[in-house]
């Protein structure tokens, strides 16, 4: 089949409207390159994967973007227990950002077990709300002083709405409501950035209830966040700091002169018959690369249609189907009213750049499982060596380790404790060690995130 190319004067005025475009790529409104953003919380921030969902979209939306996220949560703490870590395990690292997420542990869930709506129990619970914003006042006077952009994170949902057969601490979540519009009042006095991730789960709680009585956006414990309550809030994060954006987007419309329109990418080379496109394309974006462990949470959240659109539309096309081929590998097939209309390849999973976007992703996790064995030290030292005064020698401090276990037999986190004192013994003397590892992930991510100049090619069946 024999391509004629674009007349010389057309090209080269489509080729200078692209090369403007194309410097104007998609800009983060919040975080700058070489900024470090710290994530203060509890367990769910801890263990959690919405920060590794952050990282994946920053490192795939903003290539050139270079940030280091690191985890500073730590399972059962407070915001007391925050502020005493502050300058050790906070503030050492020089973060420009801190997203900070307290309450599920401030209320004191065991005061809400059902049945118990004694006033002395009562008490204890006004007692507690009034401990927590006393202690978020502090809190955020402490980071602000450092010059340090703070962005709030109302506590995520306690599922006390779901029929599971999980025992119910009913009213633990208006408590939760209550942590949330003090946070609000504090954002607002200081102009700052506040996401209210217990409201949209409460919403979409309350969406999914009407049609299933055991749907739960939490967990079995009704605490922990899975993957889906945790892409929820990634959503909700994203949505309050950032606008919809787009991974790329070409428009070609070939019943007019000026036919070629691009956001977020670049295409040169650009050949055309009556039956065949081809040009080449960098774009400036990768595209969120998913898998089945959030198909429940893409169901939930609009994620796709806001943040997640790499569109190529073509008018003008004959009719009939056409195959899409992207660095000679068939991509899919897709019929002239189609292509007319517009088609999403973020979904297509085949394509070189969304293999790319999963190499990334490997990447985060690795990051995030790494930063989390890191984490075990931070989490005995401060939770259950606060009170140690012997040597700083392994047995001594196994000793108490063994002391603590024995207060806490028969309770059901026996075990979790058990493994992570089991964990500190292992991980302290690798601190380094894997400290290394983490950087060398995190500029791993950062070579690999690079999109590439990649060759598209269209062709009428």
């Amino acid at each position: 089949m024999r391509r004629f190319l674009i007349s010389f004067c057309v090209l080269t005025h489509v080729f200078l409207g692209l090369q403007k475009l194309s410097a104007q790529e998609e800009t983060s409104k919040i975080f700058e390159s070489g900024d470090t953003v710290c994530f203060l919380g509890d367990s769910i921030t801890h263990g959690g994967q919405f920060h590794e969902f952050l990282q994946l979209f920053y490192a795939t939306r903003y290539p050139n973007l270079k940030l280091t996220f690191l985890n500073c949560g730590i399972s059962g703490d407070n915001a007391e227990g925050m502020i005493h870590r502050l300058d050790k395990d906070v503030f050492i690292h020089n973060p420009s950002h801190v997203f900070l997420m307290t309450g599920m542990n401030d209320v004191i869930r065991t005061l809400y077990f059902e049945g118990k709506a004694l006033d002395e129990i009562i008490e204890k619970r006004k007692i507690a709300l009034s401990n927590y914003k006393l202690n978020m006042d502090e809190l955020t006077k402490k980071i602000e002083a450092k010059a340090i952009t703070p962005i709030y994170l109302t506590p995520s949902l306690y599922d006390q709405y779901s029929k599971i057969e999980q025992k119910n601490n009913m009213g633990c979540n208006d408590a939760l409501i209550e942590c949330s519009t003090h946070l609000k009042k504090i954002a607002k006095q200081r102009n700052s950035t506040v996401v209210d991730l217990n409201s949209s789960m409460k919403h979409i709680m309350e969406r999914e209830l009407q049609n299933d009585s055991l749907f739960t956006i939490v967990g079995k414990d009704r605490v922990h966040p899975k993957s889906t309550g945790h892409f929820v809030m990634f959503y909700e994060i994203i949505s309050t700091i950032e606008s919809p954006s787009i991974v790329s987007e070409i428009s070609i419309d070939l019943n007019q002169d000026n036919f070629t329109e691009t956001k977020n990418c670049m295409i040169n080379n650009f050949e055309f018959s009556s039956d065949d496109i081809s040009f080449n394309c960098v774009q400036n974006s990768l595209p969120f690369p998913t898998n089945k462990g959030i198909d429940k949470a893409l169901s939930l959240v609009p994620f796709e249609n806001d943040f997640n659109k790499e569109i190529l539309q073509i008018k003008g096309l004959k009719n009939g189907k056409y195959n899409l081929f992207i660095q000679d590998i068939f991509i899919h097939s897709y019929s002239a009213e189609q292509l007319k209309s517009g088609v999403n390849l973020s979904t297509q999973v085949n394509t070189p750049q969304y293999k790319q976007a999963l190499d990334v992703m490997k990447l985060c996790e690795d990051y995030r499982k790494t930063s989390y064995q890191l984490r075990a030290v931070p989490f005995m030292e401060y939770k259950y060596l606060r009170d140690y005064s012997g040597d700083n020698q392994l047995q001594g401090k196994q000793i108490h380790f063994n002391k603590k276990l024995k207060a806490i037999e028969g309770k059901p986190y026996h075990n979790y404790i058990k493994k992570s004192m089991d964990a500190y013994v292992e991980t302290l003397p690798k601190q380094d060690s894997l400290n290394k590892q983490l950087r060398q992930v995190e500029n791993a991510i950062y070579k690999k995130n690079k999109p590439k100049i990649l060759e598209w090619r269209l062709t009428r069946r």
